[in-house]
């Protein structure tokens, strides 16, 4: 296999996204409906599948599925326009009433104020507007049937968008199979996998979309409501329901609400309330609710959120806005692969000689399987971490790549699963440190050793605080599945917590559940405590707030993972406390080997998805017939490099 061909999968898929802007670019006044259809077919694909399953033809499903997506829009209309229908008939009724106050009121308020007099002559303007509709009636004409033709087009456009819903839905499976088909053998791995990406990216922006129109819907009710206007409620569901088209929902709405304070207040301080709401409604659309439930959902940066709006409608118009999320998250993807691609080439690696006229091979680090630093004294040496004491307070930890599975060390090395370790500890250290401190310091680990020692600790290790450790493994699950799963199927409950009936294997927990241990020596196995035994070893108090520390965590992580295409099924932290008896988070935080991780594309509850670990070498070790009992077998180099290579994806997917 040629050594260049994972480079060439990011770049064609960047090389694509770019061609189809461009064209999107080009084409941008006809695509509504052709895009508004395709999205339409990409949503409803999954129920015509369910549908499919049950026995029902693709195009009967396809048809179902249309006429109930026409009635549930028919039935909101017959449910909405006599709503505003009533409401503008109400208000019609108060415009004289209006125009009296702005006359009585109003104008000589301006005049007393600020010196300015208008001369405001109701009859007169209806004269005006009779003469000018008599005089300009030839000139109006040509506008109006520009406008008899606009409508039209916007007519032909929403007929045009079930029917090109109903063409992609009905051939929905038939075309992905077709580029599916037209795939290289050789890329269809990679393919797949930025494919199901892709998938997941927008569909985390639409459920994050269907989320900030919820959220703004209730804002605007409320508020409004709060202020006194009299249609607080269609003028709110209004505003938060346009708002997928950004400004729409809020240019729209505020006009409206303005329209109904003028007519209803009789003094300016409830227009400013009203309009203050929109002001402060529209700040928070922009600035937190869809940077948080859309942004961070598909892994975009706030201000990356706004720039994608403003970029993608200047460049693209309408069409640009409503594709601005989706279409950046999808680009996102495929620079996560490039950037995934950059950090294991030789040039990011070191392996590369700038000055010389080719590449050098590429120089990834042996693997190291135990470490032996001279210059410090070991303290201690576990599964995978090696310890060595850094003075009297401080200590180096270097993660090795050793592998345990089945509680007993393998004598073979795993490359790279050190570095990954380390790495994606630090960032999580980092990242929810708001949650509770970790024992990481800012301390360069190549400091602390000799110098032909380096090379043994650079990207694999981390000076700490030394702490007291707790004899306690802090364990949180949040979905069904090992040793949990075998529990409930005999007793409905996992480590003695009772469980609802009916749960399948993997399936999602109705809350995150926390499950200590006992840490174990190597080559032993833990031991599941309750809560009250975790209590009677270091104390309620302590016990309490490792348990609430633990599901904050949890739950943090699982949420940003899940935006990175990764389920957090369980996971394992340890605690020391600090001189102050204060609670630190100590030794790895959520990696690989302390957590099952399963790719969000791949999990069906029901059996037990692939995981982003040593899932690999665990199926071998069941096949080969070991024991379990040490010492481990060798492992093969095709098992030691796919399992290497998962290690690597999940630290991909998680840091970016």
């Amino acid at each position: 296999m040629s050594a260049t061909r994972p480079l060439n999968i990011p770049w064609f898929a960047l090389a694509l996204l770019l061609l189809t802007g461009w064209l999107v670019y080009l084409l941008g006044p006809i695509l509504t409906p052709f895009l508004a259809g395709a999205l339409l077919a990409y949503i409803f694909d999954p129920l015509v599948d369910r549908l499919q399953a049950r026995g029902v033809s693709r195009t009967a499903g396809t048809v179902l599925v249309i006429v109930f997506a026409g009635l549930a829009v028919f039935a909101l209309l017959l449910v909405a326009l006599p709503l505003f229908q009533g409401q503008i008939a109400e208000l019609s009724q108060r415009v004289p009433a209006a125009l009296d106050l702005v006359q009585s009121r109003f104008l000589p308020w301006l005049a007393a104020t600020f010196g300015v007099n208008v001369d405001f002559n109701l009859a007169a303007v209806k004269t005006w507007l009779t003469e000018k509709a008599a005089q300009s009636g030839a000139d109006w004409l040509p506008t109006l049937q520009t406008g008899a033709l606009a409508i039209v087009g916007v007519l032909a456009n929403l007929l045009l968008i079930p029917v090109v819903m109903f063409y992609l839905l009905k051939d929905w499976d038939l075309m992905v199979a077709r580029l599916a088909r037209l795939t290289p053998r050789g890329w269809m791995d990679a393919v797949t996998h930025i494919a199901r990406a892709m998938d997941a990216v927008v569909g985390e922006f639409l459920r994050g979309q269907l989320a900030v129109m919820a959220a703004l819907s209730l804002y605007y009710i409320v508020a409004l409501w709060a202020a006194g206007l009299d249609y607080a409620l269609p003028i709110g569901l209004l505003t938060g329901v346009l708002s997928f088209v950004p400004f729409l929902g809020f240019g729209l709405g505020m006009i409206l609400a303005l329209l109904v304070a003028l007519l209803q207040f009789g003094d300016w301080i409830g227009v400013a309330w009203v309009a203050a709401i929109y002001l402060a409604g529209q700040l928070l659309e922009s600035y937190v609710i869809t940077p948080r439930l859309v942004g961070e959902r598909v892994g975009l940066h706030p201000v990356a959120v706004i720039f994608a709006l403003a970029a993608f409608g200047q460049l693209f118009g309408f069409v640009g806005v409503l594709l601005a999320v989706p279409l950046a998250a999808v680009l996102l993807v495929a620079l996560r692969e490039l950037h995934a691609v950059y950090e294991a080439s030789a040039f990011y690696r070191g392996g590369y000689n700038g000055g010389s006229a080719e590449p050098a091979a590429s120089a990834m680090t042996a693997p190291l399987l135990e470490s032996r630093i001279q210059s410090l004294p070991r303290v201690h040496r576990g599964k995978v971490r090696d310890i060595y004491a850094v003075g009297d307070d401080k200590l180096l930890i270097v993660t090795t790549d050793r592998l345990s599975a089945f509680d007993v060390v393998m004598p073979t090395p795993i490359p790279g699963k050190g570095e990954v370790l380390t790495k994606v500890s630090a960032f999580w250290f980092d990242r929810l440190k708001a949650i509770v401190p970790s024992q990481a310091l800012d301390i360069a680990p190549e400091s602390v050793v000799a110098e032909n020692e380096r090379d043994q600790v650079a990207g694999r290790a981390i000076v700490v605080k030394k702490l007291k450790a707790l004899p306690v493994e802090a364990i949180v699950r949040g979905y069904l599945v090992g040793s949990g799963w075998k529990e409930y199927q005999a007793s409905q409950s996992v480590c003695g917590i009772p469980l609802p009936p009916g749960l399948a294997q993997a399936d999602r927990l109705p809350q995150p559940i926390f499950t200590p241990s006992t840490k174990a020596a190597v080559g032993a196995h833990d031991e599941n405590i309750s809560f009250d035994e975790t209590a009677r070893l270091i104390g309620t108090e302590l016990a309490a707030q490792m348990r609430d520390v633990s599901l904050a965590l949890y739950k943090a992580a699982a949420e940003y993972a899940l935006t990175r295409g990764i389920i957090i099924a369980d996971t394992k932290f340890e605690f020391g406390l600090d001189e102050a008896g204060r609670l630190v988070w100590i030794d790895e935080a959520l990696t690989p080997d302390s957590s099952r991780f399963w790719p969000a594309d791949q999990y069906r509850p029901g059996s037990n998805p692939p995981s982003f670990d040593k899932q690999f070498v665990r199926d071998w070790l069941e096949a080969s017939g070991w024991n379990k009992q040490p010492p481990g077998p060798a492992l093969p180099p095709d098992i030691v490099a796919r399992t290497s290579e998962k290690y690597r994806e999940a630290m991909a997917r998680l840091l970016g």
